[in-house]
């Protein structure tokens, strides 16, 4: 398998509510990420895709969830042009 050339990213501070975001945001989706790790309180998911359109339905899918504070990130990268890549949420706290 080739990989992705777009990739939608998502983070969830893990918190009491994480259980029901997670489910929440996999129904949503419609599809299990294609990689998901815990670290430091945080959990990722990743989906990747072939095609820049599904991977833009995704986000779309996804980008309500953004309203919630435990939503940390939610990123649409293109690997082909990574400044076309789209941010939709981000608030990762910079490393000093």
């Amino acid at each position: 398998m080739f990989p992705a050339k777009f990739e939608v990213v998502v983070w969830i501070r893990q918190t009491a509510s994480f259980p029901a975001l997670r489910d929440e945001l996999l129904h949503l989706a419609g599809d299990d990420p294609d990689e998901s790790s815990g670290y430091q309180g945080m959990v990722d998911f990743h989906w990747g895709f072939a095609r820049i359109a599904d991977a833009e339905r995704m986000a779309t899918a996804i980008s309500p969830l953004t309203s919630r504070p435990e939503v940390v990130l939610l990123r649409l990268s293109n690997y082909d042009n990574l400044d076309a890549s789209i941010t939709y949420k981000d608030e990762r706290q910079p490393r000093h």
